[in-house]
């Protein structure tokens, strides 16, 4: 397409070469058939090797653009970005308090309050009821059952005492 002077412009290409197959000749004998296949398998690891490079010296060119745009940042810009972060890590800080006080007020212990799931104060809540249900209960000891029959009635029970209390 001609420009406004009415030349065209140029397009410059990258050359790239692939190792194109070649069909096998019906007398080809193992040995240069292992011999083709080991130059096509040495101009792979060259074409890797080289992508490779050139994956290195893209990301290189890459790292450099941003640093580069990031020196070229308006103080504006710099400020807008410091506020957005902020802004980020004080919703976090907000969500982990709520978090905290709604596990303590179902009663969960604290080291559960980072595992509920929920923005809202009721969808925290009624994940905190979920885990609570299924944290297993302790086991409770029934007072009725005395372990120890009139071992330590009395602490300050002299022995002589505690004999003739016993055995009569």
């Amino acid at each position: 397409m001609p420009d406004i002077q009415g030349e065209t412009p140029k397009v410059e290409q990258a050359a790239v070469t692939v190792a194109q197959p070649t069909p096998e000749p019906a007398s080809e004998t193992p040995a240069e058939l292992k011999a083709r296949m080991e130059t096509m398998a040495k101009a792979l690891k060259e074409a890797n090797a080289e992508a490779a490079a050139r994956r290195k010296r893209l990301e290189e060119l890459e790292a450099a653009e941003a640093k580069r745009n990031e020196a070229q940042m308006s103080e504006l810009d710099k400020a807008n970005k410091r506020a957005t972060e902020l802004e980020a890590k004080l919703k976090e800080i907000e969500r982990t308090e709520l978090a905290r006080k709604v596990a303590e007020k179902a009663g969960l212990p604290a080291e559960l309050a980072s595992r509920l799931r929920g923005e809202t104060p009721d969808e925290l809540e009624a994940d905190a009821k979920i885990l609570l249900d299924a944290i297993p209960k302790p086991a409770q000891r029934s007072p009725g059952i005395i372990t120890n029959p009139g071992g330590n009635a009395n602490p300050k029970e002299e022995e002589t005492e505690k004999r003739k209390r016993l055995f009569g």
